[in-house]
């Protein structure tokens, strides 16, 4: 793994950041994305890539999974490097994440990416680095994790 994804369907989902501001999408998904140390950019762009290629979105009366590309659905993006644990004992360790400065420049890549790729929807960018409140409204639990 160099890149972890952690894909969930919502109806609808907040992030609040450090400033207080709330970033507020509608039905999509929310994407928690995790770097470790031998991730590259070539990485990041399949990454970015599976989010919006992946089959994961149901449209209402539509019985076969769509892309968030076809449903046009919201994205919200959170900087998460909890995925990247492993435990050791009772402990978790997080020695094989990537160095902060280093994953901060790959998540500002992915970020970028997803924008480029898909400028007509509504992506919104948690902070890297920083710790923010989420609260959702999930239509399963449906919560896929891909390495890259």
């Amino acid at each position: 793994m160099s890149v972890r994804l952690l894909i969930q369907q919502c109806i609808s989902a907040q992030l609040t950041l450090p400033t207080d501001e709330v970033l507020a999408i509608a039905r999509g998904m929310i994407v928690f994305v995790c770097f470790n140390k031998e991730a590259e950019e070539e990485k990041v762009s399949k990454a970015s890539q599976t989010v919006l290629k992946v089959k994961l979105s149901e449209m209402d009366g539509e019985s076969k999974r769509k892309s968030i590309k076809e449903t046009g659905g919201d994205i919200l993006i959170i900087p998460q490097a909890t995925l990247g644990g492993k435990l050791k004992g009772n402990s978790v360790q997080y020695h094989g994440n990537i160095a902060p400065d280093k994953g901060k420049g790959l998540y500002e890549q992915f970020c970028n990416e997803l924008t480029s790729l898909l400028p007509d929807n509504k992506i919104h960018f948690g902070v890297y680095g920083a710790r923010q409140v989420l609260s959702s409204q999930t239509n399963g639990p449906y919560s896929h994790c891909f390495d890259i």
